[in-house]
């Protein structure tokens, strides 16, 4: 992909409105500093400094959308407590439209409490639960997906199998989705991946494209037959693999295959990074583009992430410093 083309596709992001349909998170950080050990075990006494929060789950993927230009709404389900407060103004700051997260009182909001001292996780603890949402919430979700979907140009569907993806949620999502003739993606969780089926793009992790296929990534052989039986049981036009550090690899259904290297860089905090590469992969679907561009864009947000400590989304800028590192001849005249 060119320079000039990377513009185009950046200001393309601007005339595009993505529909992300999924799980719900709120991401908390508590930051501190470690001093001592506790009397009571050996374990560190991490002293409280602050508090942050930022959206997490399928929200992180449209607080990508919306860091990159794009508008971007979110259908999902959160719980009746404090935490669902706070997600939605962090939500409502970023300028995603949330109307569509329904309030499911019998459940609590997922919650990912991560602790931090001196820039290093030590521990996350996940308050949630993974029981599928009831007959009444569901019916609400799907009321929404179907006056939504004809507003967006493209369709995401973010599972974390925390609930939100029913037999019916993503039936009646993906047939409305191809009635109004929108692009259609997910990032899917081996457990519910017999639920996706004849969408456009299916974006997977290394660890996940190993329990779907039963293939195993370590060699060139075994990642070419996982990315062929991820095409034959999704159905889908492409497959994304993220292998993190070794770069992505995509299979197209018409059987090409694009192997994209990672950028060699300094790796913070991987994240939040698969949210960002399905969210550049959405817009540039959703523009039209060729498959090689769609993964080269993935992969550039994939490095602009792993460079950021915390669940963060990237920019444009960002986009742009990862395509330069990976073209030092370029940047150098630059």
């Amino acid at each position: 992909m060119e320079l000039a083309r990377l513009e185009q596709l950046i200001q393309d992001f601007r005339r595009r409105r993505v529909l992300v349909v999924g799980d719900c998170m709120l991401d908390e950080y508590l930051w501190g500093a470690v001093r001592r050990i506790s009397p009571e075990a050996p374990v560190m006494v991490v002293e409280q400094e602050r508090t942050s929060h930022a959206a997490g789950g399928a929200s992180n993927v449209a607080a990508n959308l919306v860091a990159l230009g794009a508008q971007a709404a979110i259908c999902g389900v959160c719980g009746a407590d404090a935490m669902a407060d706070l997600l939605r103004a962090e939500l409502e700051r970023l300028g995603v439209d949330y109307a569509g997260v329904i309030t499911d009182p019998a459940r609590p909001t997922t919650v990912k409490t991560r602790i931090i001292a001196h820039n290093q996780q030590i521990v996350r603890v996940d308050r949630e639960t993974q029981a599928p949402i009831p007959p009444a919430v569901e019916e609400a979700l799907v009321g929404h997906l179907a006056r939504e979907i004809p507003r967006a140009d493209a369709v995401l569907f973010s599972d974390y199998n925390k609930g939100v993806f029913t037999e019916r949620v993503v039936a009646e999502g993906l047939a409305a989705a191809r009635a109004a003739r929108r692009s259609t993606l997910a990032n899917v969780k081996p457990a519910n991946v017999g639920l996706f089926r004849d969408l456009d793009l299916i974006q997977v992790n290394q660890s996940e494209a190993e329990a779907i296929t039963g293939c195993s990534l370590r060699d060139e052989a075994g990642l070419m037959e996982a990315g062929r039986r991820l095409l034959r049981t999704c159905r889908c036009q492409a497959a994304l693999i993220n292998q993190g550090g070794h770069g992505l690899s995509l299979f197209e259904q018409e059987g090409a295959v694009h192997h994209i290297p990672a950028t060699e860089q300094e790796v913070y905090d991987v994240a939040g990074a698969g949210d960002s590469v399905v969210a550049a992969a959405a817009l540039a679907v959703a523009f039209g583009a060729p498959w090689p561009t769609v993964g080269t864009l993935a992969n550039c947000a994939g490095n602009a992430k792993v460079r950021k400590l915390g669940v963060v989304p990237v920019t444009p800028d960002d986009l742009r410093s990862m395509w330069l590192l990976a073209h030092p001849a370029i940047a150098q005249r630059a």
